[in-house]
């Protein structure tokens, strides 16, 4: 124990004098490098890397409105995975359906008012990347790939309607209470009305 409390930070000094042994005790804690007086490099283990770079969800807090919607979100999108699938194939998407459908879903959640700033929100928001699921060391598509993936699924009307079905059906009550919530039905609204025979009740059944 004492050599782990001794060595939770050191200086650039005392890292070229005792480099192995620092290395030996970063493998039981982490150990925060100083240089020129601040904080510099941390030396941790490959256990202990990989579990950051794997565990977005453990930066999310557990009563989350997000966290009580997404399964009920994943179990309707399932639901209509044929649908999903043949759009993805016909529209050459490169991004699955599944993830565009949440992305779409957190613009209007959250009001995020174009999708360039929805593509910003992916870059550094830990609570938008693990809604649609990317991990901490997942890299974001280009945004004309983006763009493209995201408007096919705004062109496609089953797809329109079943982001309206998954608002009027799993994203209400309580959970629309909640104050980080800003839902956009405006918005909602502009994209369904880019499409014909808006009261066919069938379309997302």
């Amino acid at each position: 124990m004492g050599t782990m409390e001794r060595y939770a930070k050191v200086g650039m000094q005392e890292l070229d004098q005792r480099l192995a042994k620092i290395v030996e005790a970063a493998r039981k804690q982490p150990v925060s490098v100083y240089r020129y007086g601040a904080p510099w490099v941390w030396i941790v283990s490959q256990d202990d890397w990989q579990s950051a770079l794997k565990e977005v969800a453990s930066c999310i807090p557990p009563g989350h409105s997000l966290v009580l919607l997404k399964p009920r979100v994943e179990e309707t999108l399932l639901a209509h995975d044929e649908i999903l699938n043949a759009l993805a194939r016909s529209s050459g998407m490169t991004i699955s359906p599944h993830t565009l459908m949440h992305l779409l879903l957190l613009q209007l959640l959250y009001s995020v008012p174009s999708e360039k700033q929805l593509y910003e929100q992916l870059n550094y928001n830990l609570l938008f990347r693990w809604f649609v699921g990317l991990e901490l060391k997942s890299r974001v598509w280009n945004f004309s790939l983006f763009s493209h993936d995201l408007n096919a699924v705004l062109a496609s009307e089953q797809a329109v309607r079943l982001l309206q079905s998954i608002v009027n059906e799993v994203c209400c009550g309580a959970l629309l209470q909640m104050p980080e919530f800003s839902l956009n039905l405006a918005l909602l609204h502009s994209w369904l009305a880019k499409h014909s025979g808006q009261g066919g009740p069938n379309n997302h059944a």
